[in-house]
């Protein structure tokens, strides 16, 4: 007689549960971790699958380290970006709004009650930081084209590649800001422009408009450090600048509204009705009466004096670098820096330089030999970082995990190299690397240090799940818990076993990938085999039990539950190997990948473990673009999907938002030398084609345009081979709604159950 649990015999109902897709795209997602600074309270974000309303909502938690008690502080919209203000106070950069355009700054103060709004932005904030008593932040500005003063003369159009930033970078006093909002709900108080907005546009010291790539201030709050770069496209990500705004907030803050409030008199009075920023965004571009035409700000303000506003120096900074952080007392950055050039494929390091020194450095060749490194004999990429108190915390990929460095830098080595002005030796380490132990956990995200030295990061493995895990120096070594247990959700869940594996490629570089079996797994059994590759190709797919991909684009858990092998090669170019193979790709795409991917397939098939007659390829963005080429150079594949992908380097090269992509990996540009091109093309091979391919694109695609998708169709199509494109409107590279992406993952598994498992082929 059978056991029964209700009308199910108990041996079934002990079975794991095989999710569907829309069950890995509800899961919550971990994002982010922040420690208050006395190491009492962790702040975390999830990303939470809103389904009703098709959107993906981040949301803000509070965990109470002593008692152990964790309570939302928000509950609906994007938390953006959060930061400590004190003990008890975090500031959230949230947004109702999906995808998020229209977000401030709210500061939740003792984290109780309603949030106290502190920006009102016209164009919304894309990032703050605490300063002193006061928050900067950078947004832009009205430009020409939105203000609609160029449309009403010439109509709609725009320049391209040469529109210039908007970009701006404000502070605003917090203090100042309670008086002001006091005042306006006084009754019988100040209206109009008598009563000043106590925001400060800090920019303006700038001497041109440039687009604001990013903001460090000083933790001594004396000085504020932006790298720009000449305009918002990515065609100018190597034309880099620096600058130091040297100042006092509070008291540029108080000459700024002394100088608004004395001028406010000869002023026509408004009707009370601008908003803060609406104010501060008038002052910004003016016109000219007696012309009628838009005079650039620019003009103006060389008429104006500034010099309340602080002191700017320019940095001499090589190209493509950035500071990236500024040690506690002031005195020496943390530079970002690809040392030996400045390709998409090189890696870049951290590097030391006196603040002085950086001041000083009348060029980029002085300033690049000042500099001392501090991660290069890592000879990996530097994933995050964070210059605390006890030291700078660097992530950075190996092989298929996420590590956790700490260097300790010896600043009086590099106070001597200041001095001395020459070329960097290696007498005097800079600093000494230890990499901290974290207990066979790997990283998953940007681990966060406390003023106090407590440490909280997101951790997970082959066989556990993300989780908040909360870190203390202890005499035995790090003391390692668990603060979450989100993986309770999937604690049922079949999801197969994972590995790394290696083999050796077609030229004898060895090749390593993550490889997931089904938990029956018999090594006597010829498996279907599908390969999933990373886009990037600067990246990497980890040993994770469960990726982000793997519940938004990949259904690689329904693959495994339908006894198929999911096999992820970290081919030639990917990081977490160092530069040599970060580089092995050059001049060799499309090729040297498919070698990888190949020599995969011949591994697993000498093991007995696959039947090589039911092998399908797929990815997304250079994932995609392999899978193409895969698909049209090799007999290797039943089939193959395409998301995101490039079809045609040339058709990439001239419709793509960063051609420097294809001129640093294929060395020239197509218009002097086209055979490179041609010959990492999938397209070059079509006379040959004989593999159906899934493909999906977005509509709005920029980084790859959808050109590449319909190229490859209508390329297929004309030699008859079974092909499918699946166009998603008002997506770009990535597909950011969960119902879009729950039909990436049913048409991937639909076309791969039919090609390798003889299923019916029901894509809707």
């Amino acid at each position: 007689m059978t056991t029964t649990l209700g009308d199910v015999p108990l041996d079934k109902a002990e079975e794991p549960y095989r999710p569907s897709a829309r069950d890995l795209i509800m899961l919550d997602e971990l994002l982010n971790v922040k420690l208050s600074p006395d190491g009492a309270l962790i702040a975390f974000t999830v990303r939470s699958t809103n389904w009703q309303s098709n959107i993906y909502e981040v949301l803000c938690y509070i965990h109470e380290i002593a008692s152990g008690t964790t309570t939302p502080l928000t509950r609906s919209g994007v938390a953006i970006q959060m930061a400590w203000l004190n003990d008890r106070s975090l500031a959230v950069l949230w947004d109702n709004d999906n995808p998020w355009n229209s977000a401030q700054v709210y500061v939740y103060e003792n984290l109780i009650g309603q949030p106290w709004q502190v920006t009102d932005h016209g164009n919304g904030v894309d990032w703050f930081a605490p300063f002193g008593d006061g928050i900067l932040y950078r947004a832009d500005t009205v430009s020409e084209e939105k203000s609609g003063n160029r449309e009403q003369q010439f109509g709609r159009y725009t320049h391209f590649e040469q529109e210039p930033s908007t970009s701006a970078l404000f502070y605003v006093g917090l203090p100042e800001l309670r008086a002001y909002e006091k005042r306006q709900r006084a009754p019988g108080g100040d209206t109009g422009q008598s009563l000043t907005a106590p925001i400060v546009e800090l920019s303006k010291l700038l001497p041109e408009p440039l687009s604001i790539r990013s903001v460090v201030p000083s933790p001594r709050l004396d000085a504020v450090y932006l790298t720009c770069r000449k305009r918002d496209d990515l065609v100018y990500h190597r034309q880099t600048s620096g600058f130091c705004i040297k100042l006092n907030p509070q008291e540029a803050l108080a000459t700024y509204l002394r100088r608004e409030g004395e001028a406010a008199s000869t002023r026509k009075p408004s009707d009370g009705h601008e908003s803060p920023t609406q104010t501060a965004e008038a002052k910004t571009t003016l016109s000219d009466s007696e012309s009628g035409q838009e005079v650039p700000p620019s003009a103006h303000e060389k008429k104006e004096d500034l010099s309340y506003l602080g002191q700017i120096t320019r940095l001499a900074l090589p190209p493509r670098a950035c500071v990236a952080a500024i040690s506690p007392d002031g005195q020496t950055l943390l530079v970002e820096h690809q040392g030996r050039d400045d390709k998409l494929y090189t890696q870049a390091d951290l590097w030391l330089i006196d603040a002085d020194a950086a001041l000083a450095a009348p060029d980029a060749d002085t300033f690049a030999g000042t500099l001392r490194s501090i991660t290069s004999e890592l000879d990996r990429t530097i994933l995050s970082y964070q210059w605390a108190p006890s030291g700078i915390y660097c992530t950075y990929a190996d092989g298929t995990a996420v590590h956790l460095v700490q260097a300790t830098p010896v600043l009086s080595s590099l106070t001597v190299h200041a001095q001395e002005s020459a070329q960097p030796t290696d007498a005097t380490p800079t600093a000494t690397l230890s990499r901290i132990d974290l207990r066979g956990l790997s990283l998953s995200g940007r681990p966060h240090v406390s003023d106090s030295g407590r440490m909280v990061f997101l951790g997970t493995s082959e066989s556990t799940a993300e989780e908040v895990y909360l870190a203390d120096a202890g005499p035995e070594g790090l003391q390692i818990r668990q603060i979450t247990n989100y993986g309770a959700t999937i604690d049922e869940w079949e999801l197969g076993t994972i590995e790394t594996i290696e083999w050796t490629s077609r030229d004898g570089t060895t090749i390593q990938g993550v490889l997931r079996k089904p938990s029956a797994f018999d090594p006597a059994r010829r498996y279907p085999l599908v390969i999933i590759v990373h886009g990037g190709p600067a990246w990497f797919s980890p040993a994770h039990l469960l990726t982000a991909e793997d519940a938004r684009y990949y259904p690689a858990i329904e693959f495994v539950n339908k006894d198929v092998l999911v096999l992820k090669p970290n081919y030639r170019g990917s990081i977490g190997r160092g530069q040599a193979f970060r580089e092995l790709n050059v001049n060799n795409l499309g090729v040297g990948d498919l070698w990888d991917i190949e020599s995969g397939i011949e591994h697993l098939a000498s093991l007995g473990w696959i039947d090589p007659d039911r092998v399908g390829c797929m990815g997304w963005s250079q994932g995609g673009y392999i899978s193409a080429f895969a698909g049209l150079h090799s007999s290797a594949f039943r089939a193959v999907s395409v998301g995101a992908g490039i079809s045609d380097w040339y058709t990439y090269h001239v419709s793509n938002d960063v051609p420097d992509f294809t001129t640093d990996y294929l060395s020239g540009s197509p218009f002097r030398d086209r055979e490179p091109y041609v010959r990492a093309a999938p397209m070059s091979n079509l006379a040959n084609a004989k593999t159906p391919m899934l493909i999906q694109h977005g509509a709005e695609d920029r980084r790859v345009p959808l050109s590449n998708a319909m190229e490859l169709y209508r390329g297929l199509k004309e030699m008859n081979v079974p092909v499918e494109l699946f166009i998603f409107p008002g997506m770009g590279h990535p597909i950011t709604r969960p119902r879009e992406n729950h039909a990436v993952m049913h048409q991937n598994l639909t076309w791969f159950s039919h090609y390798l498992l003889g299923e019916e082929l029901k894509l809707e």
